[in-house]
C-alpha cells in the first residue's frame, strides 16, 4: 500500500498554488475517482506520461476499484474521496455519472485537490462557474475533459481554420448521427435515458465544444425535436433534434440523432473565402478553396484537390493502424488519441503554469450551448403534461405459495418467461439489478399472477437468500461475459454457483439454469448424425470461445452440485433464439463484420437449430410447473425443425425490414485462414494475451448436424412453432422497426 503522507507533507500539498503543480521535487500524484469504463482509457494514459503517479482508485464498489487497479498496477484503492488527501493526491480525473460530477468536484476542491472533469462538468451552466469559483478561491487547477477538441480530424480542421484557409468563418454544420449500443441491448438504465434532456449532455457535448472552439459562445438558438419514442412507460427519449443559432462570431445549423443504425459525424465549416470538412467518423479531412482558373478548371481542381485530401488521410490512417498492429507505433484510434492529446494537454498546461486547455468558463460556455437543446425537451415535457407511470410492483416480503424466482428477468427471453408465468397464474419475483427503466412487460405485468420485484445481483447473497427464502422454483436467466477468463468465470461460473447454493440452503425444489447450445460442440465431426439432448458439453472448453468456455464451466458445476448435494437442477439449451426485440445481427446467423453484413459460418445453406423467443419462454413455463421427476438432471435441447437457413434468415430480414442486409458466404478453412493471419500481426506486434484461433471453435459455429429436442417435446408437451411461414411471420417479420426502437414520430 502507498504510505500516506506525513503531517508536514500534508501541510505543504495544501499550500500548493494552481495552475502550477510542477514545482513539487517529484511526481504529481493523481488519483481516478469512478472505476467505470472510461477510467481504463485515462488509466492507460496516465501511466505513459511523464511525471505523472497514479496513486489510488477510488470507486464506491471496493471489489471494481481493486480489480481495475490490479490491471493497471495501481496499489492503492479507497471508497471516499474523504480519503484521498492522506495518500497524497494532486489531482483527481472524475469519472462518474455526470449527475454527481458537481457535489464530486466540489468535495475534492473543499479537499484541497484539484480536479480533472470527464464532459459535462455540470448539468448547468451556473454551477460550472461556481467550481470555476471555488477552484479559484482556494487557487486549484480545475480542468474539464473537452476531448473531442483533440480529436485529430477536429484538430486539423481547427488548425486549418485558424491559418485562414477560408477565410472568415460564416457557418458551421455539424451532423451526430450515432448508434447507441444500449438500443440493441433493450437496456435503458444508463443515466442519458433518464431525462429526456440528458442525451444532450452525455452525448452531444462533443459536437458541441468543437462547434464553441469555432463560433464562440451562443447568442441566440431555435431548437426543433425531430422524433421522440417513449422507452418504458414514463420514460420518453427524444432521438432526433434540429438546432438553428447565432453565436459570438457566425451561425450553426446542428442535426442530432441517436440510435441510428448508419454512423456519420461531420462538421463543415463554411468561410468567406472556402469550405472544411472533417470527416470524424474516419478522422479525414477536405477542403474547397477559390482558385484564379476558368469555371470548368476550377470544377476540375475542386473535385480533384478533395479527393487526393481524401486519399492521403485514408493512407495515413491506415498506416498508422499497421504500425500499431506491428508494435512499431503507438496507439493512435480516433479516441483514444483525442482522450491521450487533451489529458496532455492539461498536464502540459499544469507543468508550465499556463492557462488551462478547457477551464470552468469555456466549459459553462459549452454548457449555455447543451442548454439551448435541453430546455425545448424541458419545454415540452412541461406541454405534454406528466405521463401516468405505473405505480411500482410490490417489494418482496414473505413468499407466497408456489414463488417462482427469476433471475435476469429484464432480457430479451427473461421478460417473456415472466409473462408466461404470470399468465399461468404463478407469483414471480424478478430481481433485477435496478428496479428503474425497466421494459413494459416489468413495468406493465400482464396476467392473473403478480409481479414482485427485488434489486439485486448474482453477487449479493443476501439479496438472494431474501429472494429464494420459501420460494419453490428458481429459472436462472442472468448471464455475464466478459474480455478475459477471469470476467467470464466470476460473472458467468462463480455467480451461476452462488445462485445454486443459495437455492440449497433455501430449500428450492427446482433450480432451472439456462444455458445455450453454445455449450456443445456442433461441427460437422461431432460424431452424431443428431445432437440430441443427452449429449454432454464440450470436452475440450479450451477451444472455445469465452462465452462457450463460461457455459460449459457453470454446467459442469451445477451437475456437480447436483450429483454431490443434490441440487433440484434442470438445464435448459436453447438454441438461435429469434424474436421481436432481440438483436438483428445475431450471432448464430455468422459473424457480423457490420451491422448489415452478415459473413456466414461456411456457405450457410443448412437448416440452423432456430426458436421463436416466445417458444423458449413457453418451454421455460412448463418446466416450473411440470410436477414430475423426469426432469431431475436432466438437461434439454430447446430448437425447433424450421427448414431456415442462415443465407435465407438474413434474406428474410432485408425483406422485413427494408434494410440493405447482406450474406456472405465463407468457406471455414478461409475463415480460419484469414484468423490465422490476423493472429500472425498480433505476435509481430507483441499484444499482450493473443490465443492462436481455433478451428474448433469455427466449426461448431457452423451448427451443422441437426439438434433434437425430444425431451422437452416428451416430457413437457411442448410445441414449438416450426412451420417456415409461421415461423418466419413470429420471429422475423414481426421484428419490425417499432419492435427494434426504430420508430419515428
Amino acid at each position: 500500500m502507498l504510505e500516506p503522507l506525513t503531517e508536514g507533507e500534508a501541510a505543504g500539498a495544501r499550500d500548493r498554488r494552481a495552475p502550477g503543480l510542477r514545482p513539487l521535487g517529484r511526481p504529481v500524484r493523481v488519483a481516478v475517482v469512478g472505476a467505470g469504463y472510461v477510467a481504463r482509457f485515462h488509466l492507460e494514459i496516465l501511466r505513459r506520461l511523464p511525471g505523472i503517479e497514479v496513486v489510488a482508485v477510488m470507486d464506491v464498489d471496493r471489489a471494481r476499484a481493486e480489480r481495475i487497479a490490479r490491471q493497471f498496477g495501481v496499489t492503492a484503492t479507497a471508497t471516499s474521496v474523504e480519503e484521498l488527501p492522506a495518500l497524497g493526491v494532486d489531482v483527481a480525473h472524475v469519472l462518474t455519472p455526470p449527475d454527481l460530477h458537481v457535489p464530486v468536484t466540489r468535495r475534492l476542491l473543499e479537499l484541497g485537490i484539484g480536479a480533472f472533469v470527464e464532459k459535462p462538468v455540470a448539468l448547468d451552466p451556473e454551477a460550472a462557474r461556481e467550481l470555476g469559483r471555488l477552484a479559484a478561491e482556494r487557487e486549484l487547477p480545475l480542468g474539464v475533459n473537452h476531448n473531442n477538441l483533440y480529436q485529430p480530424a477536429f484538430a486539423r480542421l481547427l488548425s486549418e481554420v485558424r491559418a485562414g484557409r477560408v477565410g472568415r468563418v460564416e457557418h458551421v454544420r455539424v451532423c451526430l448521427a450515432v448508434p447507441l449500443a444500449q438500443f440493441k441491448a433493450g437496456d435503458f438504465s444508463h443515466w442519458m435515458f433518464r431525462a429526456p434532456e440528458n442525451i444532450i449532455f452525455e452525448q452531444a457535448t462533443h459536437p458541441l465544444s468543437q462547434l464553441h472552439a469555432l463560433v464562440g459562445p451562443v447568442r441566440e438558438a431555435t431548437t426543433t425535436l425531430l422524433g421522440t419514442r417513449e422507452l418504458a412507460p414514463g420514460q420518453v427519449f427524444h432521438d432526433r433534434w434540429l438546432i438553428a443559432a447565432r453565436a459570438e462570431r457566425g451561425t450553426a445549423e446542428i442535426y442530432l440523432a441517436f440510435g441510428q443504425s448508419f454512423e456519420r459525424t461531420t462538421l463543415e465549416v463554411l468561410g468567406s473565402d472556402g469550405a472544411i470538412e472533417a470527416d470524424l467518423s474516419h478522422g479525414l479531412v477536405s477542403w474547397e478553396e477559390k482558385t484564379p482558373w476558368l469555371e470548368f478548371w476550377n470544377s476540375f481542381l475542386a473535385g480533384w484537390r478533395r479527393g487526393g485530401a481524401l486519399r492521403r488521410g485514408a493512407l495515413d490512417r491506415l498506416a498508422r493502424y499497421g504500425r500499431f498492429t506491428l508494435g512499431v507505433g503507438r496507439r493512435d484510434d480516433l479516441y483514444f488519441a483525442g482522450m491521450r492529446e487533451s489529458v496532455a494537454a492539461f498536464y502540459t498546461a499544469l507543468a508550465a503554469g499556463a492557462p488551462l486547455p478547457v477551464d470552468a468558463e469555456q466549459a459553462a460556455q459549452v454548457l449555455d450551448w447543451c442548454e439551448v437543446a435541453a430546455s425545448e425537451a424541458r419545454r415540452q415535457h412541461l406541454r405534454q403534461g406528466p405521463i401516468a407511470v405505473p405505480a411500482p410492483a410490490p417489494v418482496p416480503g414473505p413468499a407466497r405459495p408456489g414463488e417462482v424466482v427469476v433471475l435476469g428477468g429484464s432480457g430479451f427471453i427473461g421478460r417473456r418467461v415472466i409473462t408466461a408465468l404470470l399468465s399461468r397464474g404463478l407469483p414471480v419475483t424478478a430481481v433485477v439489478r435496478r428496479t428503474h427503466a425497466l421494459p413494459n412487460e416489468l413495468s406493465q405485468p400482464a396476467g392473473r399472477g403478480e409481479l414482485r420485484l427485488l434489486p439485486g445481483r448474482l453477487e449479493d447473497g443476501a439479496a438472494l437468500a431474501a429472494a429464494f427464502t420459501g420460494a419453490k422454483t428458481v429459472v436462472h436467466l442472468a448471464t455475464g461475459n466478459g474480455e478475459t477468463w477471469e470476467e467470464v468465470e466470476r460473472a458467468m461460473v462463480r455467480g451461476s454457483v452462488a445462485a445454486a447454493e443459495a437455492a440449497l440452503a433455501a430449500g428450492v425444489q427446482r433450480f432451472v439454469y439456462v444455458s445455450s447450445i453454445a455449450a456443445l460442440y456442433a461441427g460437422a465431426d461431432c460424431g452424431k448424425s443428431v445432437i440430441d439432448d443427452g449429449m454432454e458439453t464440450d470436452p475440450r472448453p479450451e477451444g472455445r470461445d469465452l462465452y462457450s468456455q463460461g457455459k460449459i464451466a457453470a454446467e459442469k458445476a451445477l451437475f456437480a452440485l447436483y450429483r454431490e448435494r443434490g441440487l433440484p437442477l434442470v438445464v435448459v439449451r436453447p438454441g438461435v433464439v429469434l424474436g421481436p426485440g432481440g438483436p438483428l445481427e445475431h450471432g448464430g446467423l455468422g459473424y457480423w463484420a457490420r451491422d448489415n453484413h452478415c459473413i456466414g459460418w461456411g456457405n450457410g445453406d443448412n437448416p440452423l437449430p432456430v426458436v421463436t423467443a416466445d417458444d423458449v419462454a413457453d418451454a421455460l413455463a412448463r418446466a416450473v410447473t411440470y410436477e414430475g421427476n423426469g426432469l431431475d438432471g436432466k438437461a434439454l435441447n430447446l430448437c425447433t425443425r424450421a427448414p431456415l437457413s442462415a443465407r435465407q434468415l438474413v434474406s428474410e430480414l432485408a425483406r422485413s425490414t427494408g434494410r440493405s442486409l447482406h450474406f456472405h458466404p465463407r468457406p471455414l478453412w478461409l475463415s480460419q485462414t484469414l484468423e490465422i493471419g490476423k493472429w500472425l500481426v498480433k505476435v509481430a506486434g507483441r499484444r499482450p494475451g493473443v490465443r492462436f484461433p481455433s478451428y474448433r471453435d469455427l466449426k461448431s459455429r457452423a451448427l451443422t448436424p441437426p439438434f433434437s429436442s425430444e425431451t422437452a417435446r416428451e416430457v413437457l408437451g411442448w410445441q414449438p412453432v416450426e412451420e417456415r411461414e409461421a415461423f418466419l411471420d413470429n420471429a422475423v417479420r414481426a421484428d419490425g422497426r417499432e419492435d427494434r426502437g426504430e420508430r419515428r414520430s
